[in-house]
């Protein structure tokens, strides 16, 4: 009779709020686990995956707000709990940071999903164009708006030519692409008058958001020009994710080439 009096003492004793927050952080996690790895696995598209993912933060956000309701509770009257409120904060804040940390990078970003060295005439996709779902962003390049933005905000990215032949350029691009690791969809070397084009799938930060990248290797009188263009598959922004990519290919191709003519 005594043990049990003495169990229901020390239950009466425990914060239900430190209880409860750690009930909600365990349930917030799963959440947004199971939506991130849906998007990462191509399962979901990425709307359907973000609102997964926001409802389980907004569950977390619920859990830290009882976790810290819970600490001021048991530091005013001395309940048990504290690790469970600890635990709680804890689990909450490892699944709020991350988005956190991109609505604090997208804050004075200026959208620009479409990068391209060639706003006249940007390389096409053909094979990506085919098989993206309907929910991504479109392939069409949204033309002199895009284009002047662009030139505001990274002048510097324009086409290569190099004065070797467009067969050594193509496969010196193809190596590269592959060398990223990135998913290669399509490629076809350049024959004749025919453009070689490369077309892939690349992974950028935060959370490893798809961007679609087209690689173009034209022949020209004196050799062949390239000219790239990354594309955000979801949303209007991509973090500079898209500018760096062609900045970094074209950077590799001529150091790797040597001595580029820029248009």
């Amino acid at each position: 009779m005594a043990m049990i009096r003495r169990r229901l003492y020390i239950d009466e004793r425990m914060s239900r709020l430190a209880v409860w927050s750690l009930r909600t952080a365990v349930f917030a996690f799963p959440v947004t686990f199971i939506g991130a790895m849906l998007y990462a696995t191509e399962t979901l598209d990425f709307r359907t995956a973000a609102y997964t993912v926001l409802a389980g933060v907004g569950v977390s956000v619920v859990a830290l707000l009882l976790a810290f309701a819970g600490f001021v509770v048991i530091w005013n009257e001395g309940l048990k709990g504290l690790g469970r409120v600890l635990g709680a904060a804890a689990l909450a804040l490892v699944l709020i940071m991350p988005t956190a940390t991109i609505a604090a990078l997208g804050i004075g970003k200026r959208a620009l999903p479409d990068v391209t060295t060639d706003t006249q005439d940007p390389p096409e996709f053909v094979t990506l164009g085919a098989v993206r779902s309907r929910a991504s962003n479109g392939l069409a390049y949204p033309g002199e708006v895009l284009a002047e933005r662009q030139l505001d905000i990274y002048p510097g990215i324009k086409p290569l030519s190099f004065d070797a032949p467009p067969e050594e350029i193509y496969r010196a691009m193809l190596s590269l692409v592959t060398r990223h690791k990135w998913l290669v969809v399509d490629a076809v070397p350049p024959r004749g008058e025919r453009d070689g084009r490369i077309e892939a799938v690349a992974r950028s930060l935060p959370f490893g958001l798809r961007d679609d990248l087209v690689v173009r290797v034209r022949r020209t009188a004196g050799g062949a020009r390239v000219d790239i263009r990354s594309v955000a598959r979801n949303g209007d922004r991509d973090f500079g994710s898209n500018a760096r990519r062609v900045d970094q290919l074209l950077s590799e191709i001529a150091d790797q080439q040597g001595r580029p003519r820029r248009q």
